[in-house]
């Protein structure tokens, strides 16, 4: 079994540190997250969360982001 976990957010991520935690203990599960920003408020903040290249989640096993 597989889980998407898809997000749509109309903002910033209010508790950051919390949300890379759960990330990162997401990441060693069968499951992918995506994360939709709606609106016209800045998501860059945003971008941390993505393991892409060498900025990945501390404590990460895979990007899931």
């Amino acid at each position: 079994m597989y889980n998407v976990l898809l997000i749509l957010t109309d903002g910033e991520i209010h508790d950051m540190p919390k949300t890379i935690e759960l990330l990162s203990a997401l990441s060693s599960s069968p499951c992918s997250v995506i994360i939709v920003g709606v609106g016209e408020d800045e998501f860059a903040n945003m971008r941390k969360l993505d393991g892409d290249g060498p900025d990945k989640l501390p404590g990460a096993v895979r990007d899931v982001v």
